[in-house]
């Protein structure tokens, strides 16, 4: 899939993940921090959304990264590790460490949620395509569910979906 399907996919995650991730952080508080926080999600979603292609050099971080998207993609394979169980479990990880935090943590819990939810829905996306990841990396089996060929008609299909989809939620959800 394209990094612009992707980050649409990241979004509207975002906005539907928001209501059972960070709820118990807009409990109390006022119209403008809700905002925020829930802007913070979406974003950290958007931008997690595009962390597991880092493993190609031409991808969108992988061009603002290049030094760690070649190191990577050198010692790694395209959608091996970055597409795998254990690139969510590092997110688990690094939301463990929330507790050590002095300050804060509310702020780190919602961009690492949003960084996880957005890892993930990639991850969902690519195991659309026939390509798809090794999901269950070092082992060395493909994990495909579906036919999408990126850049093809059924990734604009998807891609308006998700477009519609979030356009949908919004108004919904602020009606």
């Amino acid at each position: 899939m394209k990094a612009m399907t992707h980050q649409r996919a990241g979004l509207c995650t975002g906005l539907v993940a928001h209501a059972y991730f960070i709820s118990p952080f807009l409990e109390g508080a006022n119209i403008g921090s809700r905002l925020f926080m829930i802007t913070l999600f979406c974003l950290s979603t958007t931008i997690g959304a595009l962390i597991p292609d880092i493993d190609s050099p031409s991808s969108l971080l992988g061009r603002f990264f290049p030094w760690l998207s070649r190191f990577i993609a050198k010692v790694f394979k395209h959608r091996t590790l970055t597409h795998s169980l254990l690139s969510i479990f590092a997110f688990l990880y690094l939301l463990s460490l929330r507790g050590r935090l002095d300050y804060g943590e509310s702020f780190y819990t919602i961009v690492v949620l949003g960084l996880m939810v957005g890892h993930i829905s990639h991850i969902l996306l690519d195991l659309l395509t026939p390509q798809g990841v090794l999901l269950f990396f070092p082992l060395p089996f493909k994990v495909s569910i579906g036919r999408i060929k990126t850049g093809a008609l059924g990734e604009t299909l998807f891609h308006r979906a998700m477009l519609l989809t979030t356009a949908v939620y919004l108004i919904y959800r602020w009606l």
